[in-house]
This record gives C-alpha cells, sequence and structure tokens, in this order.
C-alpha cells in the first residue's frame, strides 16, 4: 500500500509549506488524483487518518478530486476514457496504450490561516 507513503510524504510538504509562509492551522488539503496515478482515494483517505493521527494536523480533512484518465492506442490511435480496470481498446480490442490524462497526483488547494 504506497498510499501511507504518500501521505507520509504529503504532510511533510505541508509541514514544510506552513512554516515558509508561516502558518499556524491547516483545515482542509485538496488533491487531484488521476485515474491513470495508480493511487486509490480510499486507501488515501483511510492512510491520512493514520498519518494526522496523534498530530496537530488531525482536523485536516483531505478532499481528492478524481481526474479522468485518458489514453491512445498504439494500434489504432484511439483516444478514449481509460483507467486502471480499462486496459484495452474499445475500438480495436489493442493493449498498446499510451497514458496521455490522468497520471499525476496533484496538491490543487491548502486551506490554511
Amino acid at each position: 500500500m504506497h498510499e501511507l507513503g504518500l501521505c507520509d510524504a504529503l504532510l511533510r510538504m505541508i509541514r514544510k509549506i506552513i512554516a515558509e509562509e508561516e502558518l499556524t492551522q491547516v483545515s482542509k488539503v485538496t488533491l487531484e488524483v488521476g485515474e491513470l496515478s495508480g493511487v486509490l482515494p480510499r486507501y488515501m483517505y483511510d492512510c491520512w487518518e493514520a498519518v494526522i493521527d496523534g498530530t496537530e494536523f488531525q482536523e485536516t480533512e483531505l478532499v481528492i478530486e478524481e481526474i479522468p484518465g485518458v489514453a491512445r492506442c498504439l494500434d489504432c490511435g484511439a483516444e478514449f476514457h481509460s483507467n486502471a480496470e480499462i486496459l484495452r481498446c474499445p475500438v480495436c480490442n489493442g493493449n498498446k496504450l499510451m497514458p496521455l490524462e490522468g497520471r499525476d497526483m496533484t496538491i490543487k488547494e491548502i486551506e490554511a490561516c
């Protein structure tokens, strides 16, 4: 479960950002997570709770916005919505795909004061 490591790294980044900006409290963190990133939002929520437990961030809400995955078939050139469960071209049934969108995980917003 690499989501635990991602949440730990996320918490370290947030600590660094709030220290640089001289902020004291973070109420919400919003992430954009692509469907082709390999990150499972349901695991991120659970891991976030484990990582913030007993810290100054234990009241910080995690919000995840899922970004659709888009892939191109290298056999026929079709572009289509794809996720970890759709790994074949719906046009030619090819399995040589190139991900175009939805591979990233990005901090979109940190609400703090």
